[in-house]
């Protein structure tokens, strides 16, 4: 019941902008950056006291409910009738026909959010595990961890998801807000594609575009965060536009500056993908403002500032960097150490090959094709004389994807959605109508600077399809209105059912989470989907392997009436569901930190509470290739510990 009040104040929002004049599409846009900023400063305020907790939340939520709903009744007292844009929309049967399929993959990816719980393999390692040490400490301060991920990347995505499980306790709900993330891009997707010149049609057909992105529809019921800052990038590059495109006045501004700040905080790639949208801006605005454009920029420096002080202070106090930048210091290093014209060209390759793939690539001639395109590539980059495994700037060594990989959010590919756009780019080059639209090929170089600049600055990764999603969803509105400016329509309209016809096998066979299961494997005469496998088996989809070993370990402490726990664990070992687990108990409060910490929060060992934390036990994750004997007993300062129990690669040390 509580869990509504966030939703209420959501809600309240969208009526107080609708009230003033707003679209409902923009109203949409314009409550969620409002509702985001508010969730900011009642996270940040409430941590430095400590006060993450259901009471102090509860009456924060209620208290802003209080408010706005004043305020909009005030606002729909003293509202006169205003000539707003039509509340019609005069959409033909086979625009609605496009719009009832966009709501179908919606519906069935909130199911899915809804019934299974965060598995992926980053929300188990850092997503979701950062968010129940912030609960258990009432605070979203730095704490000890043997992963520093869990500190230093950029946490609204987790700030949202922990007001969801305070207040709803337990983690049901925590899908939603990459969900209504995809909800809201497809929203203003049609809303960018209307600044960009389409008509409604085209606006349709961009939604289509929008909401048929495979890793899209793979990670709308996740626990990462690519749509949500896909989500906030949206919101700020549609308030540029209309800014460019109207009138600029205060709110816009607030409006372009908060969603920035918040695409900010919830993932560094937003400094990339944005930044070719703020440049333009700000050169546009220097044309007609002069020097007067020190204003706005002071102005949405301030706001940027204000939504990430909490996080820049921190990581400057532990990382010495705002953006703790220093892969020595987090063991892990992102960026590019080298740069030069072949390298730019050998990462542009590498990263539009990884959308080269369709889930049959298990068939032998496509299996076939798939190895002659990476021969290929391979032969290319002799040519250029580029290391195509070049540690400088690439992270894990090249290879294209695979029909295992395809259907898992980690490395989908989207292969139909890139065709259309190189065919978006080559008839809007071509076509002499289309080129005479400035903001349409001002808006498709932009997308394709952002994408560049993505190249030039971040090593290869075979998971960077997963980072590209800002991208295929800021090109969205751009394939739509080109397509949509096609003479065939007959042929725009074929594309448009291709497209959600072709979405299925990723709405329905999610590797992670599936609707129905792809291998249809039968246990027990039932198929394993997320509708008849237990939640707790579900959690250990990724990795099978270690559900009978964390179940045994969990088990053994609860019989031991152990639940103060300590973590000897490597980065990226799996943490999220040894709380589950142990949580199960609901009868007992469990008390979990990490011990034995070597990196740079080791420092935080030092002070209260961790330094006064004596655990009754120790649970130590050994490397899965590792054949030597292991350890017997784990020394700390605070005592000696027993291995008890053991079921590789997960061991249980007692205390002594």
């Amino acid at each position: 019941m509580f869990v509504l009040l966030p939703l209420v104040s959501l809600i309240v929002l969208y009526g107080i902008f609708y009230q003033r004049g707003s679209c409902w599409r923009s109203s949409v846009l314009s409550a969620a950056i409002v509702w985001g900023f508010l969730l900011t400063g009642i996270t940040e305020i409430l941590s430095l006291g400590k006060l993450l907790v259901f009471f102090w939340l509860v009456g924060v939520w209620i208290l802003i409910n209080i408010v706005l709903i004043y305020i909009y009744f005030q606002l729909v007292k003293k509202k006169k009738p205003i000539a707003n844009q039509k509340t019609t929309l005069n959409l033909s049967p086979f625009s609605i026909l496009l719009l009832c399929g966009v709501a179908f993959i919606i519906a069935s990816v909130s199911l899915v959010a809804l019934i299974a719980p965060p598995n992926n393999w980053d929300s188990m390692s850092y997503h979701m595990a950062r968010i129940v040490h912030w609960i258990q400490n009432h605070s979203v301060a730095y704490y000890p961890t043997n992963y520093t991920a869990q500190l230093f990347l950029s946490p609204w995505s987790e700030f949202a998801i922990m007001h969801l499980q305070i207040l709803s306790g337990g983690d049901r709900l925590a899908n939603l807000v990459q969900c209504f993330s995809m909800a809201g891009s497809i929203l203003g997707v049609s809303l960018i594609a209307k600044q960009i010149g389409a008509d409604l049609h085209g606006q349709v057909f961009s939604a289509v575009v929008c909401a048929t992105i495979p890793m899209g529809i793979l990670q709308g019921s996740s626990t990462q965060n690519d749509y949500v800052v896909s989500f906030w990038l949206v919101c700020f590059v549609y308030y540029v536009l209309l800014t460019l495109n109207q009138s600029k006045n205060k709110t816009n501004l607030f409006k372009i500056s908060a969603s920035l700040g918040l695409a900010i905080l919830t993932k560094t790639t937003a400094y990339i993908y944005a930044f070719p949208f703020l440049f333009c801006f700000f050169i546009l605005n220097i044309k007609n403002l002069g020097w007067k454009i020190w204003k706005i920029a002071v102005t949405m420096g301030f706001v940027v500032l204000i939504i990430n002080i909490g996080f820049y202070t921190r990581n400057l106090d532990l990382f010495h960097s705002p953006l703790a930048t220093n892969p020595k210091l987090t063991n892990l290093d992102y960026t590019n150490d080298v740069f030069s014209l072949p390298i730019l060209i050998s990462n542009i390759i590498r990263n539009i090959s990884l959308h080269i793939g369709i889930p049959s690539w298990k068939h032998t001639f496509l299996s076939s094709v798939r190895d002659v395109i990476e021969g290929d590539i391979r032969i290319l980059h002799t040519v250029l004389g580029v290391d195509i495994n070049d540690p400088r700037t690439t992270w894990v060594g090249f290879s294209l994807p695979t029909s295992l990989t395809l259907l898992h959010e980690d490395r989908a590919a989207n292969f139909i959605h890139l065709l259309l756009i190189v065919l978006a780019i080559i008839f809007c080059l071509s076509w002499k109508r289309l080129r005479r639209q400035k903001y349409l090929v001002v808006y498709g170089a932009l997308v394709v600077s952002a994408f560049l600049l993505f190249c030039l600055l971040l090593k290869w990764t075979p998971y960077n399809s997963r980072l590209h999603l800002p991208l295929f969803v800021l090109f969205s509105p751009f394939v739509g209105v080109v397509l949509s400016n096609l003479p065939q329509n007959k042929l725009v309209n074929s594309i448009a059912v291709i497209l959600i016809l072709s979405s299925l096998p990723w709405l329905f066979f999610n590797q992670s989470r599936p609707l129905i299961s792809l291998l249809s494997t039968l246990k027990d005469g039932r198929i394993e989907n997320i509708f008849n496998t237990s939640r707790t088996n579900q959690y250990f989809n990724n990795r099978v392997e270690l559900r009978e070993p964390y179940i045994g370990a969990t088990n053994f402490l609860k019989s031991q009436k152990c639940f103060k726990v300590g973590l000897s664990i490597r980065a990226d070992d799996w943490e999220y569901p040894f709380w589950i687990l142990l949580e199960n108990d609901k009868t007992q409060e469990i008390h979990i930190e990490h011990i034995n910490v070597k990196n740079i929060s080791s420092v935080k060992s030092k002070e209260y509470p961790y330094k006064d934390f004596i655990p009754c036990a120790i649970i130590s994750i050994e490397p899965q290739n590792n054949q030597d004997k292991t350890s017997e007993e784990i020394v700390t300062q605070q005592g000696t510990y027993i291995k008890e129990w053991s079921a590789k690669p997960v061991s249980v040390f007692m205390a002594r």
